[in-house]
């Protein structure tokens, strides 16, 4: 007799990514401070300044559970909502921040 398993392959639409709030509520206060009336340019470094910690005694993340999370993946989410996002970072050899870019569509 044959056995059938019960637990199955997750489907792509079951997968969940949960991004804090705390997140958010940083590109969100620093789109506010930046917005010219047309985009709002975040330096990839100005988020992990709000967000993340390398003391040990502090309650916020490290930087590296911050990127090994994904917590910065956030574009599609404010897409969602009507923005134009565009996120660059630096190739070989090239020397400039990484920056999320948020846009009137």
């Amino acid at each position: 007799m044959k056995e059938e398993n019960k637990v199955k392959p997750i489907s792509p639409k079951e997968v969940t990514h949960i991004i804090p709030d705390f997140i958010f509520e940083a590109v969100n206060k620093l789109i506010n401070q930046k917005w010219n009336g047309e985009s709002a340019t975040i330096l990839q470094d100005e988020i992990m300044e709000i967000v993340s910690s390398n003391d040990e005694d502090d309650e916020r993340p490290s930087r590296r559970t911050v990127f090994d999370n994904h917590w910065l993946d956030i574009e599609e989410h404010y897409r969602k909502v009507g923005w134009k996002v565009t996120y660059d970072k630096p190739g070989y050899c090239e020397d400039y921040k990484a920056f999320f870019r948020f846009e009137l569509p």
